[in-house]
């Protein structure tokens, strides 16, 4: 048995530039979010006979959070006019506990000297700003098909509750008739994601120092939980689809020497969602009719990532370099007639390619010291990760630049 208690304190403030914030985004807030969370986990595991092993374990958990917002804005009447040019404050301040409580009971069955199945069930339930509750299967095989050779397959059952630090109090009434008021006043609280999740998979060892693998997965989601930068400031923030739908294939392959060692991947993945039914208020009506009856990308889908990387030993010194390849995070597609489709494009493929070097050295009895040097984004490739437009997309973002990392490790 394993018990384990945990803490964690976390907090975010912003402060506003008070006149420019106003004048570009109608407004300035001053925010301050906070939370603290407590918890217990307890693990355990019986070996009943040779072929059946039984684990169980309980967790619990606490969280509260504060949210505090002072909001300048400028008045206006109900034809849209400018009142005054005195901002006027809103504050908007709230608080709120969280409570999760799990457990679960599965059983290790060795069907076979080749064929283990783990099943078993999972409760859990958890009670804040909405609350939900559910009883979840879990059944996972594998399957040593040849002495090489590895097949796995899987189902699961999962409930998860939004971000809890993150879901916002906003009162969109408080902000009507005002330079900061939501295009639509609906704001439905976030609610869990429950999904159904499959996997498919083969592990096959080429050779000694050789192995490749292929997984393939599959994921049902009803309240599909996403994030977006919305507001100001901008803080990421939960919402649900009311559908959602994910699936693709990884592809891997390692190679190990005494010297040489190398490793590559290969990710493909589609990701959509459909009909945003919570936090209705950060998007425009337009937004939310047409993803009403359409799913559409999600906006971190990246439907092709690869990465790879080599390194070899010589005279105490391993040299190494990775590379990243990606197709692109989504964007809006612009139409002709001036509407757009959300997250209908993508934007270029872009790579990215660093390079290390490390030495270690045996310092007589005590231990080792390890001298690293980094170059990462050795080119100095300059691309975005984000355009700035895109469902929940606040700001452009960009991928970092060319970048110089020395460190040194000394072992205990």
């Amino acid at each position: 048995m394993q018990t384990s208690l945990t803490a964690r304190y976390s907090s975010l403030t912003f402060t506003p530039d008070p006149l420019g914030d106003i004048i570009f985004d109608g407004i300035a807030q001053d925010a301050y979010k906070q939370n603290v969370a407590y918890a217990v986990q307890s693990d355990g595991a019986y070996k009943l006979s040779d072929t059946h092993t039984l684990r169980s374990g309980v967790f619990l958990q606490s969280d509260h959070s504060i949210s505090l917002t002072d909001s300048a804005v400028i008045a206006l009447d109900a034809a849209g006019n400018q009142i005054s040019d005195v901002p006027e404050s809103i504050i908007d301040n709230g608080s709120k506990t969280e409570w999760i409580e799990s457990a679960y009971l599965q059983d290790e069955w060795k069907i076979a000297p080749a064929i283990t199945l783990n099943y078993g069930l999972r409760f859990d339930t958890f009670t804040a700003f909405t609350s939900a509750r559910q009883l979840s299967p879990r059944l996972n095989l594998v399957w040593q098909a040849l002495d090489d050779t590895v097949v796995h397959t899987g189902y699961s059952r999962y409930l998860s509750p939004p971000p809890f630090e993150l879901v916002g109090n906003k009162t969109v009434a408080e902000f009507a008739n005002t330079t900061a008021a939501a295009p639509v006043t609906q704001a439905d609280t976030p609610q869990a994601e429950q999904a159904n999740y499959y996997d498919l998979g083969v592990q096959q060892k080429l050779s000694p120092r050789l192995t490749a693998g292929v997984d393939t997965y599959y994921k049902q989601s009803h309240n599909l939980i996403d994030e977006g930068q919305f507001g100001a400031p901008i803080i990421l923030t939960p919402f649900n689809y009311a559908h959602g739908k994910q699936y693709g294939a990884e592809f891997t392959a390692n190679f190990t020497d005494e010297a040489l060692a190398a490793y590559g991947n290969l990710a493909l993945q589609h990701a959509q969602g459909k009909q945003i039914d919570s936090a209705q208020f950060n998007f425009s009506q337009a937004e939310l009719d047409y993803i009403a009856g359409h799913y559409i990308h999600l906006d971190h889908e990246q439907q092709v990532t690869a990465s790879g990387g080599v390194s070899y030993l010589w005279l105490g010194t391993r040299y190494s370099s990775d590379f990243l390849l990606g197709s692109g995070l989504r964007a809006d597609e612009m139409l002709a007639d001036g509407s757009s489709i959300p997250n209908g494009a993508h934007l270029p493929y872009y790579t990215q390619i660093n390079l290390g070097l490390s030495h270690q050295l045996q310092l007589n009895n005590a231990g080792t010291l390890t001298a690293r040097f980094d170059v990462i984004n050795a080119l100095d490739k300059i691309y975005q990760i984000r355009n700035g437009t895109g469902v929940g997309v606040g700001a452009p973002q960009y991928g970092p630049r060319r970048g110089l990392f020395v460190g040194v490790s000394k072992s205990l």
